[in-house]
């Protein structure tokens, strides 16, 4: 998908433009807005990204910073490279709105813009609260990048479909995924699923060459859509189970819901696939074909369950938000739970969130949250009887 720069050109900003409703706390540490010039970073750019939000891409690091449009407004204000005592000053002059108030957003903006990483100046150090915060919102996960030429791979393939018209390759594969998973359930339905026997380990690294499959699925689509992958891996979700990943952050470029949603599911609509092959073995199958294949289903079965799982962040989680036209429900909603236990004020983009958005994230925050710790000790007991198994 192309992206759309937006030009960041002088403009007078519109009356309140930032006197946006809810609560604005200014950081404490503000000396440095009247005496450096502020700018953005030779390597940002001002992009229109989901939903036909901006957002600011900084190409040394890699990273997107949603800001809102009169966000937008105020930088135009930095083409002269002035201080942000300058910027204020002239915003209020502009506006109608509380010049108190205008000058806390404001502030605020800068100050978040700052430690984002996007200004000239380096960010300032955090506190252990502030970097709590930040925690939560990124809900960093530890990663071990295995390539960074996953599109060397998938091109050609990529190339071949957009010879097709896009809603004829997307009808065909709904089709062959909703064949898949009739047959899987009309396997599971007649033979149920068997025991494991002897031959059944045989289904793990069919797993695992699954599981390879399936984040080729997200790659190929994004692929497709011209966004680039940035690299695969291993990653470590919740910090205990190890998963593979494919960075597809550049999605934050597609504007449309419909192919943000289709990046998501590409994975499960792979493991239906496979899952539809697995039944029709199970169906006419014997021997050690039929046990493998029920033992295959079986995990397969279980990890389309965990991964349409919006509690995780998971393929059907990010599938939800895409399809909601949000951006970051998890950590939203844990930035509301480190705010009402250790009082660290909101960002400013989610301190003027209304009442009932606000419940719904602390609500989403506390199920996840939960789920989380039952989810974690599960699988340390696994991994303890397996250590045990080993041992003894």
């Amino acid at each position: 998908m192309r992206s759309v720069a937006m030009s960041v050109r002088r403009r007078k900003p519109p009356a309140d433009a930032v006197d946006a409703p809810g609560e604005v706390e200014a950081p404490d540490d503000t000396a440095w807005l009247g005496t450096e010039p502020l700018a953005l970073k030779g390597t940002v750019e001002l992009l229109e990204g989901i939903d036909g939000r901006p957002l600011l891409f900084d190409s040394s690091s890699g990273r997107y910073v949603a800001v809102s449009k009169a966000g937008t407004v105020v930088l135009s204000l930095l083409d002269d490279a002035p201080t942000a005592d300058d910027v204020i000053r002239r915003v209020i002059a502009s506006s109608s709105g509380d010049p108190q108030r205008i000058e806390a957003a404001v502030t605020r903006f800068f100050h978040e813009l700052r430690q984002a990483g996007v200004l000239t100046m380096a960010p300032q150090d955090e506190s252990r609260r502030q970097r709590l915060m930040s925690w939560s919102l990124r809900e960093r996960m530890p990663r071990l990048p295995l390539t960074r030429s996953v599109h060397v791979l998938l091109d050609p393939v990529a190339r071949l479909l957009r010879v097709f018209p896009s809603s004829a390759v997307v009808a065909s594969w709904l089709v062959l995924v909703a064949a898949a998973l009739s047959t899987a359930g009309y396997a599971v339905a007649a033979e149920g699923l068997p025991s494991y026997t002897s031959w059944s380990w045989l289904a793990i690294p069919l797993l695992m060459l699954q599981i390879a499959v399936h984040e080729l699925g997200h790659a190929l689509v994004c692929q497709y859509l011209r966004v680039p992958v940035r690299e695969a891996g291993i990653t470590l979700m919740l910090y205990v189970m190890p998963v593979a990943y494919v960075d597809r952050t550049d999605a934050y470029r597609v504007r449309s819901r419909a192919p943000r949603v289709l990046i998501a599911l590409a994975g499960p609509m792979s493991d239906a696939v496979w899952a539809g092959v697995a039944g029709l073995l199970l169906l006419t199958a014997d021997g050690p074909v039929h046990d493998v294949a029920g033992a295959l289903l079986q995990l397969q079965l279980l990890l389309m369950l965990v991964n349409l799982n919006p509690l995780l962040p998971s393929d059907g989680y990010h599938a939800l938000e895409s399809t909601m036209g949000s951006v970051n429900v998890r950590g939203r909603s844990f930035a509301y739970l480190a705010h009402l236990v250790t009082r660290t004020p909101l960002p400013s983009n989610l301190a003027a969130t209304g009442r009932a958005k606000r419940f719904g994230y602390l609500a989403f925050g506390t199920l996840c949250l939960a789920y989380g710790v039952v989810l974690v000790g599960f699988v340390l007991r696994s991994w303890w009887g397996v250590i045990e198994a080993v041992i003894a």
